[in-house]
């Protein structure tokens, strides 16, 4: 792999895509500039914009697509792991067991069932493999993380504290530490609960210590109702976030998403990953919608509410999403110009419900190494969700045209 290198008064200029390709692969065609100069940090900065005929595309290699009249397989799927030997190990919602499957996609065991005892299971609030091959698997509702074997084998729990659950809500990092996503503060002004982080448990379930993030402060934009001591309050779809996510290596990845900067928290020397961004603008009929939603929101708790606040944002943030895949790659969901829902596609509006949305983005990601250099776009299918990548590899939850979930692995087209 060549890279054409400059360097002048500490910046270095790498390009962001691999050798010379053959004339007919399309290619990133971008550079990314670090800067040295900073004491506390590097900075990678990346300008420019993927032309569309650089954008490259996910070919399906493998997908596992239960009908929706097969008993004998999972039938409602929020996540999945991916372990190191390429098995595959998805919980069913329903049933609450656990299908394993082969890196080919054939079923070798189905285990678990609905309890509370050993090898039985209420909720999944995240699974991880661990370093030494175990599985752990947070079940918020019977308070405890469970351990299983390569094989989908019952080792033995840990108690945890209740209370509180959150979606993919335990971490690992490669010392093989077990963490908990916990909020790990006291609340601030305008906060329900404190900042998130993660609580490192010790041998048995015990706390040992707390992590939390860099402080990225966001301004919100809240809409709020109140009535009789109680307060509803909720905000617009396109609003600016705090994101953060955990590096297999023990530090924090995290944005403030109003704006296109990523910090890379590693220990010694920090990486502060800079991306310019076009504006993507919010259509007028879709920040029209938002406004009927959030009204619809907040008049179930309070009827006479009337419309106060700041306006819908007219401009997404340029950040939708931020991942970190097993190869240490930063694959970053950015936002796309918006488009309509045909009707015919769209979910039916029910009583007592959010207005079901009546437009949508397209998947779009761009992906930095662990470096910082600027590896590539890539454009996904609808109805997908990426879960972890390895090079090339990709693993996805993806929904068929009746919305049943199948686990798929894609690979990146050219590759990166």
């Amino acid at each position: 792999m060549m890279h054409r290198l400059a360097t002048l008064l500490g910046t270095i200029v790498i390009l962001g895509c691999a050798g010379d390709p053959a004339p007919d692969v399309p290619r990133a065609g971008l550079a990314t500039v670090f800067d040295s100069t900073r004491a506390d940090s590097l900075v990678a900065r990346t300008a420019g914009t993927v032309p569309d005929s650089m954008v490259r595309q996910v070919v399906e290699e493998l997908r596992i697509q239960p009908s929706a009249d097969d008993t004998s397989s999972f039938t409602e799927v929020f996540g999945f792991e991916v372990g190191d030997d390429g098995r595959v190990y998805v919980f069913d919602a329903p049933s609450r067991r656990i299908f394993v499957f082969a890196p080919d996609g054939a079923l070798q065991r189905v285990v678990g069932r609905k309890g509370a005892g050993p090898g039985e299971y209420n909720s999944d609030n995240g699974m991880v493999q661990l370093k030494d091959g175990r599985l752990a698997l947070l079940d918020a509702q019977n308070a405890r993380l469970s351990f299983l074997s390569r094989d989908g084998d019952f080792l033995t729990s840990w108690i945890v504290p209740a209370g509180f659950s959150t979606n993919d809500g335990v971490r690992t990092d490669s010392t093989g530490a077990v963490y908990l996503v916990r909020p790990v503060s006291a609340p601030r002004e305008g906060e329900i609960l404190g900042r998130m982080g993660l609580v490192r448990l010790a041998d048995g379930g015990k706390w040992l210590d707390s992590l939390v993030g860099p402080d990225l402060p966001v301004e919100r934009i809240l809409y709020v109702a109140r009535k009789d001591g109680n307060m509803s309050a909720t905000g617009p779809t396109h609003a600016a976030r705090f994101l953060w996510n955990w590096h297999h290596e023990g530090y924090f990845v995290s944005s403030n998403t109003a704006k296109y900067e990523i910090e890379v928290s590693r220990p010694g020397r920090g990486l502060r990953i800079v991306r310019d961004a076009a504006p993507v603008p919010v259509p007028a009929a879709e920040r029209a919608w938002d406004q009927e939603r959030i009204t619809q929101s907040l008049r179930r708790n309070v009827p006479d509410w009337v419309w106060t606040g700041p306006d819908i944002p007219a401009v997404k943030p340029p950040i939708r999403a931020l991942h970190l895949t097993r190869d240490g790659r930063i694959w970053v969901r950015v936002s796309t110009p918006s488009e309509p829902i045909p009707e015919a596609e769209r979910e039916p509006a029910r009583p007592g419900r959010s207005l079901p949305p009546i437009f949508r983005d397209a998947h779009e990601y761009e992906v930095f190494a662990a470096t910082g250099q600027f590896l590539g776009r890539v454009r996904f299918p609808e109805s997908a969700s990426l879960m972890d990548a390895d090079g090339d590899l990709l693993w996805v939850l993806v929904r068929d045209a009746d919305g049943l979930p199948g686990v798929a692995r894609w690979r990146v087209s050219p590759g990166f």
